[in-house]
């Protein structure tokens, strides 16, 4: 039997670019009402949200919590969701037989897999780590990374 038809799929797509849009407009929302003192040099070669809280004059706390919340939901959520739809897929190629069938299966999870971890693991990089009240090197790294492989 097929899992997915027309219909999940729409529904899928809108849940998801609802969502998306929900988290950047409350995210842009709070972080745009901030104030922002000093010389307003982004230490980053993008304007992410990261670099702009830096800057802020006020209290973060909580457009940090959000952000994480946020972060949660969008990204490491459906991360988790893919990892575990991998190991049931690796499941089933154990299953499989003959060792050419496997072969071949693995290596083309493989490296879906790989493109996985590296494009989700720089956007968890980015946005899942504790926050300090300076951006670091590493940030701008991580930033190049995820623009060249996105």
């Amino acid at each position: 039997t097929t899992v997915m038809n027309r219909k999940l799929c729409s529904h899928m797509v809108v849940a998801s670019w609802t969502g998306s849009l929900l988290s950047s407009m409350v995210i842009n929302s709070l972080v745009l009402r901030l104030p922002f003192c000093g010389p307003n040099t982004v230490n980053h070669y993008f304007c992410e949200v990261p670099a702009m809280l830096a800057l802020a004059c006020a209290d973060i706390a909580l457009t940090e919590m959000v952000v994480f919340v946020f972060s949660i939901l969008v990204v490491f959520i459906p991360f988790l969701l893919i990892i575990i739809s991998y190991g049931r897929i690796l499941l089933t190629i154990l299953q499989i037989q003959p060792a050419h069938g496997q072969s071949k299966a693995f290596s083309t999870c493989g490296s879906h897999l790989m493109v996985v971890t590296i494009f989700y693991g720089t956007v968890i990089c980015m946005y899942m780590h504790p926050k300090s009240r300076s951006p670091r090197d590493g940030d701008k790294v991580v930033a190049v990374f995820y623009t060249i492989v996105a």
